[in-house]
């Protein structure tokens, strides 16, 4: 499992950086996330997270795209892969270095847990030389079991970059 995951992510970061060399209004993210279970469905449900999201700025502050993330629960030996809509809102600062956002992303997760899918988060923007930014952000993650009748809930903590 660990070797997929490896290749999943140099598999995500080399695509990303190909597309995004050419497509002036192009917008992408690769994030990884570590999410922690809370509530009455918290017990072995923590889990890692590879996603990424590619769409389009549409001027300063709003973007919109579409994403796909591969969830592992290690506890728990299940595989979630959420395919969701994602709608991010960058907050102008006076300040050109840090730019707080807001982001919020809905879909289904697919997998051998299934169902609605929603996951806002807020955090900030930290431009680098290497790449466009990096991304910090604090997020709270549902995902409905569809065939139990259940939700898991969890806060997520978040690292990624952005092409």
């Amino acid at each position: 499992m660990k070797k997929l995951f490896l290749t999943l992510a140099v598999a995500t970061l080399l695509a990303t950086t190909a597309f995004a060399q050419d497509a002036k209004s192009y917008r992408g993210f690769t994030d990884l996330s570590y999410t922690l279970g809370v509530g009455e469905t918290s017990e072995n449900f923590d889990r890692f997270t590879l996603s990424t999201t590619h769409g389009y700025q549409i001027d300063d502050m709003f973007f919109v795209g579409a994403g796909v993330s591969f969830e592992y629960v290690r506890d728990a030996a299940i595989a979630l892969v959420p395919i969701y809509a994602d709608v991010r809102m960058d907050i102008p600062l006076r300040s050109r270095s840090v730019k707080p956002f807001v982001d919020a992303k809905v879909g289904y997760a697919a997998g051998q847990v299934d169902g609605f899918y929603f996951a806002p988060t807020v955090g900030v923007r930290v431009p680098v030389r290497f790449v466009q930014a990096m991304n910090f952000g604090l997020g709270y993650k549902l995902q409905k079991i569809q065939d139990a009748g259940t939700n898991t809930n969890a806060i997520t903590f978040n690292v990624g970059i952005e092409f």
